[in-house]
């Protein structure tokens, strides 16, 4: 009897809890809402889709190396950086080229008086003095003009060891010039703008962004910066 009567007991609680709790439950469930995709800024973004986007150059990756006051000049140096992994251009404009350091005499009274001191330069070795032209005034002897600033300064001592009182100055020329535009990788970098080139002179070169070195120049033709140079 007493088996029985708790078998009631349970059933009744059983139907208790599923009349009361298990049937809300299944009637109020609401759906399962589905989740939005998060927003991730890019410097959060997976070290696996950073990879995957192209990188982004730099907007200075372009140098400049010039001016060249001779297309030979710039050739060679073309050559030096093919040979060194890069790509030049060659393009031409109007500029300012250094020449060098320039010895002269000035002041001096008359021709008659220039002719003699030409002549003993000469004796003493100086065989590349000369009278620049005149004009009514005082004649000017030029004594040498070099790339090198030693040797400039030697062409001095061999002149004032003659008694005489040599002037020093650097010269620049107005004209066309030549630019060599090449791409680089960051960090941005060229060789060295001292080039010499095998004739012994240094040439005093320029590295700047192409922007600023464009101007009004323009592309010199495939013709002109062909790989043979001469010598």
């Amino acid at each position: 009897m007493r088996i029985i009567f708790a078998l009631l007991v349970l059933a009744n609680v059983a139907w208790f809890a599923w009349t009361h709790w298990v049937e809300r439950l299944a009637d109020g469930a609401a759906p399962a809402r589905a989740e939005a995709p998060q927003l991730v800024l890019a410097r959060e973004a997976p070290a696996s889709e950073a990879a995957a986007r192209p990188p982004i150059l730099p907007t200075e990756n372009c140098l400049s190396l010039g001016p060249f006051s001779d297309l030979t000049d710039a050739a060679r140096a073309s050559t030096l950086l093919r040979e060194n992994g890069l790509q030049p251009r060659q393009r031409a404009g109007e500029g300012v080229v250094w020449k060098g350091y320039w010895v002269s005499l000035e002041q001096v009274p008359d021709r008659a008086s220039a002719e003699g001191i030409i002549e003993r330069l000469r004796r003493f070795g100086i065989g590349d003095a000369y009278s620049m032209p005149d004009e009514g005034r005082q004649i000017t002897i030029s004594l040498g003009l070099f790339t090198e600033r030693q040797r400039a300064l030697q062409r001095m001592d061999e002149v004032k060891a003659l008694g005489f009182e040599p002037l020093m100055a650097e010269r620049e020329r107005t004209g066309t010039v030549y630019w060599i535009d090449v791409d680089v990788e960051a960090p941005a970098k060229l060789p060295d703008a001292a080039l010499l080139d095998d004739g012994g002179r240094i040439l005093r070169l320029e590295i700047q962004p192409c922007d600023a070195a464009a101007g009004s120049s323009r592309p010199v033709p495939e013709l002109a910066q062909g790989g043979a140079l001469p010598g």
